[in-house]
């Protein structure tokens, strides 16, 4: 690297430094508690991928996405997923317009994936036909409909959120759908002091909507730099094997995997892994990942891709047992 690409990546470090701590301090001026939730949301969020957020009714999710999407300066769309949902509802379709003197024409009305941020509250509401609709969305950033493909905002970013404990009108999300997100991430219940300060703040005065503090020129560069980071081979190597060790009957699993794992990770979760790696690098001040920055990316990685047999239910395994044991022979 020269001195003046090296120059140029220092700056690249300091301004995704400053305007991440811009959009944190934002976000947690509404936000109580759920600190490890936010940093994991950043993550997928700066590194360009879509994040399933996991917790029961009450725990902040829609609230959380809702000011990260204003506090970034991002238009934003919200669609409620029900059973009697449609593809249509969420892609758009073609209808027929009246036009002067009685002339029809066809024409495209837009649904609310055209938009940079997209929140899909309560996914799992949604038929496994509604919730494939998002497939080639979420990974082309494109939308074919009638034959024509048609390119979604560059910034398309979707946040779902999914409530672990109601199963009735649910449905599964399909292993393909769930292997789009980035991240699952587990938005814990508020403790005592959490719950008297959200008592607080809303039933008083109401709160005030955040402030856009960036805008999308800045989301963009702020993506941009994260791919800049480089990633030395050994360090690749060593989160190659840990997600190949997730999976049965691979060398260099560990027992735990082969007693209680039905699927592991696949391609998509070592990308992830190494993208949210490199946010982490980032927010440590360092332009190259170390197995730090590798192991702060694992869980929320691996959590929903990684799939339990019935023995491992059994047992009482969990996934955060699984990843560690994994990680502790990689």
């Amino acid at each position: 690297m020269s001195e003046t690409e090296a120059r140029g990546a220092e700056r690249a470090l300091e301004t995704f430094q400053r305007d991440e701590a811009r959009l944190r301090a934002a976000v947690e001026e509404r936000l109580i508690g759920q600190r490890a939730a936010l940093d994991d949301l950043l993550a997928a969020f700066l590194s360009g991928g879509h994040a399933l957020l996991v917790g029961v009714p009450g725990t902040g999710k829609t609230m959380l996405v809702d000011t990260i999407a204003r506090a970034a300066g991002l238009a934003f769309r919200r669609v409620q997923f029900t059973p009697d949902l449609l593809p249509a509802d969420i892609l758009g379709g073609e209808t027929i317009v009246a036009g002067e003197g009685g002339a029809e024409r066809i024409e495209f009305r837009e649904g609310p994936v055209f938009t940079p941020f997209l929140l899909a509250d309560e996914i799992n509401r949604g038929t496994p036909r509604t919730q494939s609709a998002l497939l080639e969305a979420m990974q082309e950033r494109v939308v074919t409909l009638a034959g024509r493909s048609r390119p979604l905002d560059p910034l398309f970013t979707v946040f779902a959120t999914r409530n672990p404990i109601e199963m009735e009108g649910t449905y599964p999300l399909p292993e393909a759908q769930r292997d789009r997100f980035l991240f699952e991430i587990e938005v814990p219940s508020p403790g005592v002091m959490e719950l008297v300060e959200i008592a607080e703040r809303t039933t008083g005065a109401p709160l005030a909507s955040p402030t856009a503090v960036l805008g999308p020129e800045s989301i963009s560069h702020l993506r941009e730099t994260v791919r800049l980071v480089l990633a030395p081979r050994p360090v690749l190597e060593r989160a190659a094997r840990i997600v190949a060790a997730t999976c049965p009957g691979a060398e260099g699993a560990p027992a735990i995997v082969g007693e209680s794992v039905e699927h592991g990770a696949g391609v998509r979760a070592l990308q992830a892994i190494v993208l949210a790696a490199k946010v982490h690098a980032l927010r440590a001040g360092r332009l190259h990942l170390a197995d730090d920055d590798v192991d702060a990316a694992l869980l929320p990685a691996l959590r929903h891709r990684v799939l339990l047999s019935l023995e491992g239910e059994a047992r009482g395994r969990t996934i955060r047992e699984i990843v560690e044991e994994v990680r502790a022979c990689a």
